[in-house]
């Protein structure tokens, strides 16, 4: 039997390198949650081990007897000897996939019982702010991170000032959003930003907002290309913007003839490109995209994602965008939902600063530069924080 250990940054990616490299028949025989040793491991993110087997005697028995079967007369196959085997190789598989169901089950165990070790041993107030935290839909690993951090930060005194307590968490989750780094304009000329993401996520009205605080506000000349031909309705809500922000705009529908778009526009401080809304999970889409961004050479690449959008889903997406080196986030519709919790498990998982919030549709409002300390509280008390 061969056994080996698999460790990654979670459970998943774990069993995908066992699966790769052991097979699909492998047994996991136990997983478990590590920290790095020292003081930097209490704080940092745990990893997940995970120890697999696979019985090489039982694979060649079963695969013999597949083959035996497969070499059988088309009639002559379905004799009792046979059908015995079939019957056999039939129980073999069932007891290992109920070995994994029950593996599965174990570790689950494991990490409800983790868990509660970890909690049980702080503070109320900390287990209080974790509690708060799993009700915003932060990820109960994040939760249990900063609930430990709370803990180290809390006075003994079991009579602290209730508000002092509040500030504590707040200021605890505000280290979790790092700096904000919204777009910047200098001396040179031609800066090109392009905004993807996908569909209906707002990224239209978000250049919009942008390109009118960037004229109104900072009095920097900006052009719009835009390269979402697919609907209609954008191109045409895009040459509106333009027209009442007094910009100049060019549709393109080639590479190539983006290039010489570009190169039109060179003269303006800044060139947004505005791209039509893709499906992460369509290879020809999202090649066609990437061959847009290449001709573009763009000075910065910003994913826009929706707020209201589940943690999990909102991490796939970036790893696909991230194929095309994102610079930058942008979380819009903070307006349509009253938990944030997904924003911070995002920010947690990808190393990439955020550089605006929307709350809104219109234009040139319902944008703002991420203000840690706000966010903090919205993520806490809710939006009207």
């Amino acid at each position: 039997m061969k056994v080996k250990k698999y460790v990654a940054k979670d459970f998943q990616s774990a069993i995908t390198q066992a699966k790769m490299e052991m097979g699909k028949d492998a047994i996991i025989l136990s997983s478990r949650q590590v920290r790095r040793k020292g003081l930097r491991g209490f704080f940092s993110r745990p990893y997940y081990e995970v120890t697999v087997a696979m019985d090489k005697d039982l694979r060649v028995e079963m695969d013999r007897r597949r083959n035996h079967m497969n070499s059988s007369s088309p009639m002559a196959a379905f004799d009792e000897k046979n059908s015995s085997l079939y019957s056999s190789e039939r129980r073999e598989q069932e007891l290992l996939d109920e070995l994994k169901h029950m593996k599965l089950l174990m570790d689950d165990i494991k990490s409800r019982m983790h868990e509660m070790d970890v909690i049980k041993g702080v503070s109320e107030p900390a287990q209080e702010f974790y509690q708060l935290l799993l009700k915003k839909n932060v990820k109960k690993e994040i939760a249990l991170r900063l609930a430990a951090r709370i803990d180290q930060r809390l006075p003994r005194d079991q009579d602290a000032d209730p508000d002092w307590i509040r500030d504590i968490y707040t200021h605890t989750v505000q280290e979790c959003l790092g700096e904000a780094q919204p777009i910047v304009v200098n001396e040179q000329k031609g800066k090109v930003v392009v905004m993807v993401g996908p569909t209906g996520v707002g990224k239209t009205t978000t250049i919009a907002k942008l390109a009118a605080n960037m004229t109104f506000m900072e009095a920097k000349e900006v052009a719009f290309i835009t390269l979402d031909t697919y609907r209609i309705s954008a191109a045409e809500q895009l040459r509106t913007f333009a027209e009442i922000i007094g910009i100049p705009i060019r549709i393109v529908f080639h590479a190539a003839d983006l290039i010489d778009a570009i190169q039109e526009f060179r003269h303006k401080d800044l060139i947004f490109i505005d791209t039509a809304g893709r499906s992460p999970y369509n290879n020809d889409h999202m090649g066609e995209l990437h061959e847009f961004l290449r001709a573009a050479q763009a000075d910065e690449v910003i994913l826009v994602l929706s707020a209201t959008t589940d943690s999990t889903d909102l991490i796939q997406i970036y790893e696909r965008f991230n194929l095309m080196c994102v610079d930058k986030l942008i979380f819009t519709k903070l307006d349509e939902t009253n938990s944030y919790g997904q924003i911070l498990n995002v920010l947690d998982e990808v190393d990439k600063p955020v550089a605006y919030f929307t709350t809104g549709q219109s234009v040139p409002d319902d944008i703002e530069v991420p203000d840690p300390l706000r966010f903090a509280k919205m993520l806490i008390e809710g939006k009207d924080a």
